[in-house]
């Protein structure tokens, strides 16, 4: 599957994501139709346009209806009349939910007194089912993106002039990487933030994998730089390529019972594998290398349990590819009955091998060793 690399070097909005995917090749007309059924009658077009001399997409939604949809059951409405996926709907209608949170949390009151005001026009609505929809049409299931530049100024909007960034923004923004820079104006609005939230799954230093298409969505505001949102569309590694995540470190304080214990909390806790290399230490002393993989989703909480775990200063974190073949259970047959056993196909061809617990369970029922099995079934 494709992914997703957001490069924020002039923050981001909701209409600047879509105006980047537009210049990916995406085409709103099935987006634009699929509100009209739901009865949002919305003219969506996406402009080629230049800044600094750089081409490249700006959105512009008219809607019919100016009125602004100013409660969340309002959109909940919306979303759920929408004929796009279950999982389209789903996310946009999370995501709503989270602004509404947000939004309560700020003004102090509860989630079914929020106004959204601004957040709430129709565009907003577009833009935010529209950017999941858009990820959906593309096939991208993961979403990278860069650190975001911060930003001040101020904003004037229905509860009066406001610092930026907004307090929405800045609610949503917690937990993100930002770096600090000499601009002046929103560069990071409350729809752009949400998207953040909701659609990205990591924050990297840059994009990896093989670069496919890219493209760019131009703001409104005048920046001394492009105001521009790049989005580059990386293609995948083959069939069953996957990132993950791997945590590193040198131990030698770790008696073997409690290198034993560690093992089994992190795979509790989501670790993919854990292994353990014996070597010789500074100083001369017996210890290892103890390894941890895990997906990039649950990095935090594996770093910080193997820290408290191990007690170790310090980890060495690399991202990297892992290919695994497709795989499924199934049933072996064998002169003392049928096994469970896991199969899966390389070159057209099918294998099966025996789960371990099934050839004990056989070997235990038999009389005879798990070598002996593995030897009569061909699995030596």
């Amino acid at each position: 599957m494709p992914e997703l690399h957001l490069d924020c070097p002039a923050g981001i909005a909701g209409d600047m994501f879509l105006a980047a995917v537009a210049d990916l090749g995406v085409d709103f007309s099935h987006l634009q139709a699929g509100f009209a059924r739901a009865g949002v009658h919305v003219e969506i077009t996406a402009r080629d346009v230049t800044d600094k001399g750089i081409s490249g997409k700006r959105l512009e939604v008219a809607a019919s209806d100016a009125q602004p949809l100013r409660h969340l059951a309002d959109l909940t409405e919306i979303v759920r009349a929408l004929p796009f996926s279950e999982r389209v709907r789903s996310r946009s209608e999370d995501a709503f939910g989270r602004l509404a949170e947000v939004e309560a949390g700020v003004h102090g009151c509860a989630l079914e007194h929020v106004h959204f005001h601004e957040v709430g026009a129709v565009d907003t609505l577009v833009d935010v089912v529209g950017a999941f929809w858009a990820l959906e049409t593309l096939g991208v299931t993961r979403v990278t993106c860069s650190s975001l530049p911060w930003f001040s100024g101020t904003v004037q909007c229905a509860h009066g002039l406001l610092p930026l960034p907004a307090p929405a923004t800045l609610a949503l923004l917690q937990g993100k990487p930002v770096y600090p820079t000499q601009f002046e104006g929103e560069l990071i609005t409350p729809t752009g933030a949400l998207l953040l939230d909701r659609m990205v799954n990591e924050f990297t230093l840059g994009p990896s994998g093989r670069l496919g298409r890219c493209g760019l969505g131009l703001g409104n505001m005048e920046l001394p730089t492009v105001n521009g949102l790049r989005v580059l569309l990386m293609e995948g590694d083959g069939p069953g390529a996957e990132r993950i995540v791997v945590l590193e470190t040198n131990v030698d304080h770790l008696t073997g019972e409690e290198i034993g214990g560690v093992f089994g909390v992190l795979l509790d806790a989501g670790a993919l594998d854990v292994l353990f290399l014996p070597g010789v230490m500074k100083k001369n002393r017996p210890g290892g290398l103890l390894q941890i993989l895990c997906r990039p989703g649950d990095l935090e909480r594996i770093r910080d349990l193997t820290f408290a775990q191990t007690m170790t200063l310090g980890l060495r974190i690399t991202e990297t590819t892992r290919v695994v073949l497709p795989r499924a259970a199934a049933v072996r047959p064998t002169p003392w009955g049928e096994v469970r056993a896991k199969e899966t196909q390389i070159d057209g061809q099918r294998y099966s091998r025996p789960e371990f617990e099934a050839l004990q369970d056989l070997a235990r029922r038999t009389g005879r060793s798990v070598a002996q099995l593995r030897y009569l079934l061909g699995e030596e």
